[in-house]
């Protein structure tokens, strides 16, 4: 059975040293200056400053992070608030707390492009794609563009595939991937 285009973002599955992901984030806050919807599988960067949260703590403040950005992590949830209890993504231009697995060995499973995998692309890099993502799921659209695979430096660093059933290589392949370019592992700068 071929593979199906269905995106559902950065799902955190594990550490590059094989033990489990056991939930860990960190409190982040998007202003409510920021225009971008945001949901659970999203890729985020710092802007590079701080911001009060609903409770009114000061906390740094991230953004959606685009192919080529450096990553801080991925979106695993957001602070209940009563203002958005029927809603489980972020809308454009609300203030918000979000969880972010930003620990820079985390492992994620991802979906490919439309370009077909291939098992010599395993060890490669690529960068990833923003899509668009599901208001009644609140998951991300966002996969991984092998059509970039290459050995020069870029987002992520492709492992090898999810061993699941109805996964196989070729076209749509999920791959296990670790965020390449990570905020904590930079040495030029902390934000883009």
């Amino acid at each position: 059975m071929a593979n199906v285009f269905a995106p559902f973002g950065a799902r955190v599955i594990g550490h590059l040293d094989g033990s489990s992901y056991n939930g860990k984030a960190r409190s982040y806050v998007i202003p409510a200056t920021d225009g971008t919807a945001l949901y659970v599988g999203d890729f985020v960067k710092s802007t590079g400053s701080g911001a009060l949260n609903e409770k009114g703590e000061m906390l740094p403040a991230v953004t959606q992070a685009a192919a080529t950005d450096t990553i801080l992590g991925v979106v695993i949830g957001f602070e209940v608030n009563s203002t958005y209890l029927n809603q489980i993504y972020r809308t454009a231009a609300t203030l918000r707390t979000v969880y972010v697995a930003d620990d820079p060995d985390i492992l994620i499973e991802i979906q490919a492009s439309g370009a077909t995998v291939a098992e010599t692309m395993f060890g490669g890099n690529a960068d990833m794609a923003v899509g668009t993502g599901s208001a009644v799921t609140g998951v991300s659209g966002a996969y991984i563009n092998v059509a970039t695979v290459d050995s020069a430096s870029m987002q992520l660093r492709i492992l090898g595939m999810a061993q699941e059933a109805n996964n196989e290589l070729g076209v749509y392949t999920r791959l296990i991937c670790y965020i390449n370019e990570h905020e904590h592992k930079s040495t030029t700068g902390v934000h883009s």
